[in-house]
């Protein structure tokens, strides 16, 4: 029987630490704790083992108790958090990770990341910052509290002068990826420097009438965000969709029945979407302020 992955795979990253394929992004404005501890275990029942988070989402505490009602073993859950702009630097990190412990109530982080590479603030003094800020990562990963490191919305320019200075490597990259915006050249670095790539917002953008995306959807009989998905997945990048739509949580997982061929996922790859605004990391100067959201 032919196969084409599985849900329950994982990759290894550069340091032997093997992550899901396929994950759970949690970030959601204006909920209750009641939903997101609800919503969140209604993944884990989905099958879902990476859940990614950040201190600004303010959500880790609900998290951390969806997975310990789940009745899954800690092991075998991938969480992914990060350090917030105001909270880079040294003493401020390792701040941030001990809070970040105590909210989801564990031992240690699986995966743990600087948010954005430029702090709203520190535009001229931030490789010192991201430097700082990797020091205290590398003192948490060596002390065992967080079990591998890494960036997000990092491109070529913020990840050498880091890569230079690190003790320990970069292992992950998270950054958008979605249709109309394949980050190929970012994914093309990270790839020659075995950081592995993960995908947040890759379903951004869908239900736009894309006659080229339509297509390969009637050929496999699969909706707009399953055949997304599983282009992310065979650009070797872990997808982390998030939906609060039980049905939708489950049928992102129906992705390993089939493959798409390589001119396929050539023309997916050239997909424009003109008018779709994406993140740029250098422009991205606003300065938020996470303590004046609340808990949940």
């Amino acid at each position: 029987m032919t196969t084409f992955g599985s849900f329950s795979d994982r990759w290894t990253l550069s340091n032997g630490v093997q992550i899901p394929c396929l994950g759970f992004g949690t970030y959601r404005h204006m909920v209750s704790t009641e939903i997101s501890v609800e919503m969140n275990k209604y993944a884990t029942q989905s099958g879902y083992r990476l859940f990614d988070t950040a201190s600004v989402y303010r959500n880790e505490r609900s998290i951390g108790d969806a997975l310990r009602q789940s009745g899954v073993p800690r092991e075998d859950f991938f969480v992914v958090s990060k350090v917030w702009d105001q909270d880079q630097g040294y003493d401020s990190t390792l701040a941030v990770i001990e809070e970040s412990l105590t909210d989801l109530g564990f031992d240690y982080i699986d995966l743990y990341l600087i948010h954005w590479p430029v702090a709203a603030g520190h535009e001229d003094d931030w490789q010192q910052m991201n430097l700082e800020t990797w020091r205290a990562m590398e003192k948490c990963y060596r002390d065992g509290k967080l079990r591998a490191i890494g960036v997000s919305n990092f491109l070529e320019h913020h990840l050498q002068p880091l890569m230079a200075a690190a003790e320990i490597p970069v292992m992950a990259n998270e950054i958008e990826m979605n249709i109309g915006f394949c980050q190929y050249d970012i994914r093309r670095f990270c790839r020659a420097h075995g950081i592995r790539t993960i995908a947040y917002s890759p379903l951004a953008g869908i239900g736009k009438e894309f006659a080229e995306l339509s297509e390969i959807c009637k050929k496999y009989n699969k909706t707009q965000a399953q055949i997304i998905l599983r282009w992310v997945y065979q650009h070797d990048t872990i997808a982390i969709p998030s939906s609060y739509d039980c049905g939708r949580m489950v049928e992102n997982t129906a992705i390993f029945d089939f493959r798409l061929n390589s001119e396929e996922m050539a023309v997916l790859d050239s997909i424009e979407d003109p008018g779709r605004r994406h993140n740029n990391p250098d422009a991205r100067l606003t300065q938020v302020d996470r303590h004046t959201r609340p808990k949940i």
